[in-house]
């Protein structure tokens, strides 16, 4: 395993190198469709309930793997749409659109425009079969040769969520993790204060202090893109808050050995969630897997689509995807 992570990130390393100089030609929107489904859930309670996502495409559907996009807390699917800025895209999911995918960036439930339901009931395996059944709808209901491969991309919360729904269900091809560690390692914010949200009642809102403070590398990113972050932050569930905070304190809980599909983790160099000096030991964490890549970013914070290198790990992604799935 350890070979063939070498390998890989050799490869990656040189593949990178040369498409780097060209990513400048695939900016603007370039046709770009976005069209807003609705997904028919049911959840444990056994009350249906309706996942809202937007599907970006360029072009037909056929013949296109798909990207389902989870989102962390505070965010919804506008996390991997984010305006431009100064001329400057920040969009994931459009970038990804232009390379031939489809990409389905959804508001996981309690969020956006996604039915709200009881907070604490709405935990992270109801999260994880909202996943599932969003992407055994999409399948079922396709066209002839599409949405045939699919492929998870989570950031942070969104990641773990993809995790226990890939560990589960089994429904992707290949996992993309961002901002995520399922190494144990410590957020520099005290305990008493990440309990104390729990307060709150069972939708919680984060200070934008502590958003700003903890998700972005100043140096890195456009002040004004982080404002309008915070200004438009969504809340999370307290069931989900609080499985996020018991697995970043053990996880060896999370599902990690029942993956078996290739996964790529991407990690900031500058992130205090998920610091890329961890990469090593986060690169064992999927033992099971045939192929696993660790990438890191630098000049990068928690949340990777709102810095200034952001293409670059786009890029890596979209090669990586080309190299185990098309």
């Amino acid at each position: 395993m350890k070979k063939t992570i070498r390998t890989m990130g050799a490869w990656m390393a040189l593949l990178l190198a040369l498409a780097l100089p060209a990513m400048a030609e695939a900016h603007g929107s370039q046709g770009v469709k976005v069209e807003r489904r609705e997904f028919p859930v049911r959840l444990a309670n056994g009350q249906r309930y309706t996942v809202v996502g937007y599907l970006y495409y360029q072009g037909s559907l056929k013949n296109r793997p798909v990207q389902i996009l989870t989102h962390g807390i505070t965010y919804n699917h506008g996390y991997w749409d984010m305006p431009g800025v100064d001329g400057q895209d920040y969009s994931y999911a459009r970038y990804m659109a232009r390379r031939n995918y489809a990409v389905l960036a959804l508001d996981l439930p309690g969020t956006g425009e996604s039915d709200k339901l009881d907070g604490d009931a709405l935990n992270l395996a109801e999260s994880a079969s909202a996943l599932h059944q969003v992407a055994r709808h999409l399948r079922a209901t396709a066209a002839k040769n599409t949405f045939e491969t699919l492929i998870y991309v989570g950031h942070s919360n969104g990641a773990l969520i993809s995790t226990f729904a890939q560990a589960q269900y089994g429904d992707a091809q290949a996992l993309v993790n961002t901002g995520w560690l399922n190494t144990a390692h410590e957020v520099p914010v005290d305990q008493s204060v990440l309990l104390g949200f729990l307060e709150q009642g069972p939708y919680i809102q984060i200070p934008s202090e502590m958003r700003s403070a903890l998700f972005y590398d100043p140096a890195h990113s456009n002040p004004d893109l982080v404002a309008y972050d915070n200004e438009t932050a969504d809340a999370v569930t307290r069931g989900q808050y609080l499985d996020l905070l018991t697995m970043m304190g053990s996880p060896a809980s999370i599902p990690t050995a029942d993956i078996r599909v290739p996964v790529m983790v991407q990690l900031g160099d500058n992130d205090l969630v998920a610091s890329a000096s961890y990469a090593r030991a986060e690169a064992k964490m999927y033992p099971r897997s045939r192929l696993v890549w660790v990438d890191t970013l630098n000049n990068t914070g928690h949340v990777f689509n709102g810095h200034y290198g952001k293409e670059r790990g786009w890029a890596a992604i979209d090669l990586w995807l080309r190299l185990v799935v098309r």
